[in-house]
């Protein structure tokens, strides 16, 4: 398993977000200019991020994308899902070639069942590690335990 920078960048997104003040809203324009990542490419991660419920989009002259929900409620596992698929490590894994290596049938399903078990497991801890983290461990915070707001549109503006 291999995670993508569609991962991280998703996350960089929601962080963002989180750092605005209370209503506002960045375009996708906005935040791949900021990220240095390419629009239509931003575009696809944001939409996947929206169909998830972590973020709203708004259609205006002001409008752009907002979290859905506050980033405590946001976890690495709901971003890894949105982005890479809830989809098994399993799907797409071809175990015929490991099979090969068996001359029997009853090997090839004792040690097909041992490989199975190993890599099910690894898969339920890390998707059980990554559903026990979430967003706001990322987003900086005033001395007083507050998240920090940043506008960003004000501050791209002015690299502009």
């Amino acid at each position: 398993m291999k995670l993508s920078n569609s991962f991280i960048q998703a996350i960089g997104v929601v962080v963002m977000l989180a750092e605005l003040p209370e209503k506002e809203t960045l375009k996708s324009s906005e935040i791949s200019s900021r990220m240095g990542t390419s629009p239509s490419y931003l575009l696809k991660i944001a939409k996947k991020l929206k169909d998830a419920d972590i973020l709203c989009s708004e259609a205006s002259k002001r409008g752009g994308y907002s979290l859905k929900k506050p980033v405590d409620q946001i976890s690495f596992l709901d971003i890894f899902d949105a982005i890479e698929s809830e989809n098994s490590f399993f799907d797409g894994l071809n175990f015929k070639i490991f099979y090969k290596m068996f001359l029997t049938q009853n090997i090839i399903a004792k040690k097909g069942k041992i490989l199975r078990s190993i890599l099910g497991d690894a898969e339920e801890e890390y998707r059980n590690k990554l559903s026990q983290h979430f967003i706001v461990e990322l987003v900086p915070t005033n001395p007083d335990g507050s998240l920090v707001e940043i506008n960003w549109r004000t501050i791209i503006e002015e690299k502009n």
